[in-house]
């Protein structure tokens, strides 16, 4: 299996670990240098006439790119500009890759459905909901063979800025239903979607929920119970065996009555 890795940023370095546990040698492909891939290639996506040094015959392409800023201009040059331009150059070698590429329930931004899945119409209402929707159209424009990953927001002990917040006292009575899944869980979901070619698919854990039930369940080991305002199932749930089924679980390992 020749695997290679677009976008080798924190979420692409734990893809590479995660397919490196499983006996892959992954290559890695970013614009700077990462001193922890065993393959890397030095490459700036933006840059045009630049050709890639000839690769194996790949079977899986992964996208996991992120820009560096959160405005549309950035998104647009990253996640339209940058990958249509990286895979046209892939194009020069080779066509007959599986491409899986990661994007965002935030193409849902505007949607009021309390329960979303697959067979949902995304209505995007922010401008980083837009341009993936826009990505994703350009993508499978440019390479039909490839697998949507829409995921929520990711969280693990390594994001601790998210984890500080999820447990700010201050924010105790906020409203709003978050929607997560483990990074651990989400690399899982990647390579369950990659290998099967899975058209499009959300990648959640399922289990919605706000900071107040958290900051109970932390401090009791028990929360209230409440129908989520807006919940993101993906109807691949029961297959994926997530190693967190909820951040519950994680708490409940990593930080109740610790």
């Amino acid at each position: 299996m020749n695997t290679l890795i677009i976008g080798a940023g924190k979420l692409g370095q734990r893809f590479y670990n995660f397919l490196k546990s499983e006996g892959e040698n992954p290559i890695t492909l970013s614009r700077s240098e990462k001193e922890w891939s065993d393959n890397h290639i030095q490459f700036n996506m933006l840059k045009a006439g630049v050709e890639l040094p000839e690769l194996p015959k790949l079977d899986q392409v992964y996208i996991i790119v992120a820009p560096d800023e959160r405005n549309e201009v950035a998104y647009r040059q990253t996640y339209i500009h940058a990958v249509a331009n990286i895979v046209q150059i892939l194009h020069k070698q080779q066509d007959l890759f599986h491409c899986t590429f990661v994007s965002s329930t935030s193409v849902y931004s505007g949607n009021l459905e309390p329960v979303i899945d697959e067979s949902t119409t995304p209505k995007p209402a922010s401008f980083s909901g837009k341009v993936l929707l826009d990505a994703e159209k350009s993508l499978l424009n440019l390479h039909p063979n490839t697998s949507i990953v829409r995921a929520s927001g990711l969280y693990s002990n390594q994001r601790s800025k998210l984890i500080d917040s999820l447990l700010d006292k201050d924010k105790y009575l906020d409203p709003k239903w978050l929607n997560l899944i483990h990074e651990k869980d989400l690399c899982h979901w990647l390579h369950y979607a990659g290998e099967r070619e899975i058209n499009m698919s959300i990648a959640s854990d399922g289990h919605a929920f706000t900071r107040k039930q958290l900051q109970d369940f932390v401090k009791t080991g028990q929360y209230e119970e409440k129908n989520a305002e807006k919940c993101y199932r993906s109807a691949l749930l029961k297959r994926m065996h997530l190693k967190y089924p909820s951040i519950f679980d994680w708490a409940k390992e990593n930080i109740h009555n610790s």
